[in-house]
């Protein structure tokens, strides 16, 4: 029973050593101290390594967006902003009947005229509008002739004042007109169609490697009779001018404006009527990317390769074992080829290959690789 007794105490004091040792010296006691074991080659003989390594790979230099015509036009429609049936104004020495009538105009209104018969007409005939007299004058036919306001009298909300001339000193008369079928006329010119946008898809891969993109289209118009046409691209203008019509215009933008997926190309003109054809957005990609490493073997692993004892083993570990792999591999200005199907690593003997002091390894995708950790480990045979 004693003896039952003083093993226990012995184990619950071995029990508080351990538990209040240092961890790393804890681990190593209970046997679990990773760092301990051994995980992988030693940190000499690994004589190249990298990780998480996206290698892109272009099939085209050129890429081309071909985009559908676009036509640009606006439509002008005459109407009547306003009627009034009939009117009188007079004026004498010493009193005055005048008519205000009032009217909206939008931003797309042009040509706005004021028409009128006359009953009855003595003196001259006043019009103002907003105040700026447009006609001053007498009216000498039944269908007067249509009085044209200035644009820089117009605004959204305005006034026409009708009024007849004083007669002067002449107490006596009465200056004073009848006004039939006054209307306010206008064109109204439909500019929704003055712009027009067409869609297009930019992948990944392309988005990332863009050294130039130009814009090429042709404007079929009537030379003298369209305006400014503008040009966006995802809201950034990149032309603003007046083309020359039916002549191909390639156009270079920064390449910048593009994004990964949807882009919009907008049109914009001011006036007249655009048919744009040809349009085509081509992307120049930069140089097929290669990923070149160096590294070094000293003389003594030469040794060690050259007398059998070491081999220096490439390995490339993939994220996944999906997609088909292929890949020029060029050591030290010698070919080779890396092909895989649906595997998730490659490896290759290097000791053919190798010099002794400084080594190149260059790897030249033919595929998209998306490559985990890449190694040259010297491994023993």
């Amino acid at each position: 029973m004693n003896a039952t007794i003083l093993i226990a105490v012995i184990s619950a004091l071995i029990i508080l050593y351990i538990l209040f040792l240092p961890s790393e010296e804890r681990l190593d006691i209970i046997g679990e101290n990773e760092s301990s074991r051994d995980f992988g080659p030693d940190k000499e003989d690994v004589l190249l390594e990298d990780t998480s390594v996206i290698m892109e790979h272009f099939a085209e230099d050129e890429i081309e967006h071909t985009l559908p015509s676009l036509t640009l036009y606006s439509i002008t429609t005459a109407s009547t902003v306003k009627e009034v049936a009939s009117f009188y104004v007079k004026k004498t020495l010493f009193s005055e009947q005048k008519r205000d009538i009032d009217f909206e105009l939008g931003e797309e209104a042009q040509n706005v005229l004021l028409s009128f018969s006359v009953r009855k007409a003595k003196g001259d005939l006043i019009v103002e509008v907003n105040g700026k007299q447009v006609w001053s004058g007498p009216i000498e036919k039944v269908n007067a002739d249509p009085i044209r306001v200035p644009k820089d009298a117009l605004s959204s909300q305005n006034t026409v004042t009708f009024r007849a001339s004083s007669p002067g000193l002449a107490f006596w008369r009465t200056h004073e007109y009848l006004i039939e079928n006054f209307k306010v006329t206008a064109d109204l010119v439909d500019t929704s169609s003055q712009r027009a946008k067409v869609d297009f898809v930019v992948g990944k891969e392309e988005a990332g490697h863009i050294e130039k993109a130009t814009l090429r289209f042709v404007a079929e118009c009537e030379t003298g009779r369209v305006g400014v046409l503008d040009i966006l691209i995802n809201d950034r203008g990149v032309y603003s001018s007046v083309p020359d019509c039916g002549v191909p215009r390639p156009l270079v933008f920064d390449s910048k404006l593009l994004i990964e997926g949807e882009n919009t190309l907008e049109f914009r003109s001011t006036k007249g009527r655009y048919v744009l054809d040809q349009l085509k957005i081509t992307t120049k990609l930069e140089e097929i990317p290669s990923f070149t490493y160096f590294f070094d073997v000293d003389s003594d692993q030469f040794k060690d390769i050259r007398e059998g004892r070491k081999t220096a083993n490439f390995t490339l570990f993939f994220t996944d074992d999906k997609e088909d792999k292929a890949a020029e591999i060029i050591i030290n200005g010698r070919k080779t080829f890396m092909t895989r199907h649906e595997e998730f690593e490659w490896s290759l003997i290097l000791d053919r290959f190798l010099e002794q002091g400084s080594n190149s390894l260059k790897i030249i995708p033919d595929t998209r690789l998306e490559v985990r950790r890449l190694q040259v480990v010297l491994d023993d045979t």
